[in-house]
């Protein structure tokens, strides 16, 4: 499949609930998806390469096509290829952008460029064009588990409050109480944020479910 069918179907699904999907971003949820992707099936789930540029992962053709607009949102797509899609390949799109989604390209960038990631394996300073192997891609995300499967179907209103630049979910104002809530970690954090890996249940607003105890 190519990664451009992809991109768009990511666009498709997610551009009404996100007002940041930025060819950065976007580039950073194609890496995820491709490495829960090999984890699972064995195989890709797209057959153009990812080179580790100065900013992360990449998808040099995903990039170009999106290029001319800068950091602003993509919000168009292409109807007439979205049923390309297979069922496995949709599965794992929706639980990417479930749990990758609420993050910022920035601290999407800052996941890819952990010591010991793929893209840390392989770039070099300077160099351009260098490919990511699909064998470290999917031996990483292989160690990472599987993705929880994902309602389909996205609105505004499911995702509430945004990530900041270390990944803490700040609540809207409105929904702030003063109060200092846990994670299943423990970790103490300032009021009105959740720590990463939690979310906000919207039939109790405030109270915290864990999606995992390490996080994405």
């Amino acid at each position: 499949m190519d990664a451009r069918t992809v991109a768009n179907y990511m666009v498709y699904i997610m551009s009404d609930a996100f007002d940041d999907l930025t060819n950065m971003k976007i580039n950073k949820l194609l890496y995820m998806a491709q490495g829960h992707y090999l984890a699972k099936y064995g195989k890709p789930l797209f057959d153009d390469r990812i080179e580790a540029w100065d900013h992360g992962p990449v998808v040099p053709s995903v990039y170009y096509s999106y290029k001319r607009l800068g950091d602003r949102s993509i919000k168009e797509y292409n109807p007439d290829i979205v049923d390309q899609i297979t069922p496995e390949a949709e599965e794992i799109l929706y639980g990417v952008a479930r749990k990758y989604g609420g993050y910022t390209a920035s601290y999407l960038r800052k996941m890819t460029h952990a010591v010991g990631t793929p893209w840390d394996q392989v770039y070099h300073r300077g160099c351009a064009n260098v490919e990511i192997p699909l064998t470290s891609i999917k031996d990483y995300f292989s160690n990472l588990g599987d993705i929880e499967p994902a309602t389909k179907q996205f609105k505004e209103s499911d995702f509430i409050g945004r990530r900041d630049e270390d990944g803490i979910l700040v609540l809207p104002k409105d929904w702030d109480d003063g109060k200092s809530y846990l994670n299943f970690t423990s970790l103490h954090r300032a009021p009105g944020t959740v720590a990463p890996g939690a979310f906000v249940c919207m039939a109790d607003r405030l109270s915290v479910c864990g999606e995992s105890s390490q996080g994405p």
